[in-house]
């Protein structure tokens, strides 16, 4: 089979940016997340300083990046400024989605890959619906992938300086975790690269030291000014979050991750699935494809002849597995692994070409297999795309802009401005409530995770110690603060609204993921009786 086309990077770059926007123009989808970040950048940008709640130096962000673009893109403020700047973000996040596609096709192109490994490989990528998605709904995906290809490069070419601590410190910039993608690179990388360039192939540690300075070096402005202004370099979204597994259950868990990963469960069988699967409304079948793809790419470095870029991408993916064991399944996290997986696959497939060039008389049987195979998946990937893009469509349409939204701008209407909102989905009510809330699990409330830090962390407890004028609950909710305090929504509390959206959501016959509306689609609103109601 023939080597890729000169002219392949820059148009699968160029295909990738209409993608992007071409799903964004679609489904017009904001993630919930976006909003919650937004309303810190907003702040930041009208003077208010970069805080969800003026007043209150609270680090209610994750993403340095993700927040402070938003904000350049927000400065002037003005109606709609939310939506202006998700679509400058779009933009931006696209480009670089595109940037990241062509620069890893032009290491295809170096690497002699074969037309249909490279293009089955570029396929994979582009049609993903959680790549493309979690790079135009808000999110800072797009740009953690652009870092993890930039590191990855920088790596095959000899971890030359610059490229290098670019790589490490826009990783970090992006997310705090972004140390965990560049350890898994440089892991894989030190056990199977044989560096060229400038970089004495025969003193990688020495050569990954410097870089690793420099790059704290670029990223250490941020760990200062964010230590002076919050109290804690540690983002406050970090520590909501915060987890504890028992050491016992983490380590069988990672022990048998190996085994799991092979014969069990573990979250990267997960990493192709459409986002909140689990909520139902998918085809069974999509497991074993997505369990292929995430399966195939992590032992990918076990297939014989297969060359040393495609197995640091693949082992970068195994060990990053153990990782994605111990944090929540949570889907953001997957799309910058999906792309190593991507890349495995490449040169997985390519080493599939090479076997074929030698199976003599059955060679014509075998290519033919082949293509079905690369045919097949590029099919399920496309037909994936399509029905996510319909399902965001309608979340945004029946979730987000016609229910959530509604519920943010009722609350600003009926609460005064001194109220405070118990909930669990920030973003949309939270924004455009304008109000203090007091979310659960603490992302913008200090006071929410002080409670669960005490250990009062079901619903009911907290809202009996903080005793906010409104909550917002959903009926599962509602069902377990009455199994636990069967009085407090009868003495203490009123219901002041019902917010519900099945109805619409019913009428629409195709649905793939149905159970991810439905879970968003019924809200009760309660206001504290001592308080004067509207």
């Amino acid at each position: 089979m023939t080597a890729i086309s000169n002219k392949a990077p820059k148009m699968a770059g160029i295909a990738m940016v209409f993608i992007c926007l071409g799903f964004a123009a679609y489904t017009r989808h904001a993630w919930e997340d976006y909003l919650i970040t937004f309303r810190a950048s907003l702040n930041l940008a009208t003077g208010h300083g970069l805080v969800y709640q003026p007043g209150e130096r609270v680090h209610s962000f994750t993403s340095p990046l993700g927040t402070l673009l938003p904000a350049l893109f927000a400065l002037g403020g003005g109606s709609s400024v939310e939506i202006r700047a998700l679509w400058c973000f779009r933009v931006a996040s696209a480009l670089a989605l595109g940037a990241a596609l062509w620069l890893t096709t032009r290491e295809f192109l170096r690497n002699n890959l074969a037309t249909w490994s490279s293009a089955t490989a570029c396929a994979l990528w582009a049609f993903d619906p959680k790549i493309v998605d979690f790079s135009i709904n808000g999110m800072e995906s797009a740009f953690l992938i652009v870092f993890v290809v930039l590191t990855w490069r920088a790596l095959l070419h000899g971890a030359n300086l610059w490229p290098t601590a670019l790589g490490f410190a826009g990783l970090q910039w992006t997310r705090p975790d972004g140390f965990v993608f560049s350890g898994a690179l440089v892991a894989a990388w030190l056990f199977w690269a044989k560096p060229t360039g400038s970089a004495p192939s025969n003193r990688p540690l020495p050569t990954v030291a410097r870089a690793v300075a420099l790059s704290l070096a670029l990223y250490l402005p941020w760990v200062l000014l964010s230590w002076w202004y919050y109290g804690s370099p540690i983002p406050h979204t970090i520590v909501a979050k915060q987890f504890h597994h028992p050491l016992a259950e983490t380590t069988t868990n990672l022990a048998l991750y190996p085994l799991r990963l092979i014969g069990g469960h573990v979250a990267l069988h997960d990493i192709f699935m459409p986002a909140y699967f689990y909520f139902g409304g998918w085809p069974r079948p999509l497991a074993w494809f997505a369990r292929l793809l995430g399966t195939g790419a992590a032992l990918a470095w076990l297939c014989p002849g297969m060359k040393a870029p495609g197995q640091i991408a693949s082992s970068a993916l195994f060990i990053g597995g153990y990782y994605l064991e111990y944090i929540p399944g949570s889907p953001w996290y997957f799309p910058a692994w999906q792309i190593l997986a991507c890349i495995a696959w490449a040169y997985l497939l390519d080493a599939g070409v090479n076997l074929v060039a030698q199976t003599g008389e059955w060679r014509k049987i075998v290519r033919s297999l082949f293509h079905v195979t690369a045919l097949s998946l590029i099919a399920v990937q496309l037909l994936l795309l399509g029905s996510v893009a319909w399902q965001m469509r309608n979340q945004q349409i029946f979730i987000e802009d016609n229910h959530r939204h509604e519920i943010g701008v009722w609350l600003h209407n009926h609460a005064a401005p001194n109220d405070r909102v118990y909930l669990e989905p920030l973003g949309y009510i939270g924004y455009y409530s304008g109000l203090k809330m007091l979310d659960n699990p603490g992302l913008s409330s200090p006071e929410v995770v002080a409670v669960r830090h005490a250990g009062l962390t079901t619903h009911s407890q907290i809202i009996q110690t903080l005793k906010p004028e409104w909550l917002v609950l959903r009926p599962d909710q509602v069902q377990m603060v009455n199994e636990l305090s069967p009085r407090l929504l009868q003495q203490d509390y009123r219901l002041a609204r019902i917010f519900d959206t099945r109805q619409e959501i019913d009428r629409i016959r195709f649905l793939p993921g149905r159970g991810y509306l439905n879970f968003d689609a019924r809200f009760l609103v309660y206001n504290r009786r001592s308080e004067k109601t509207p």
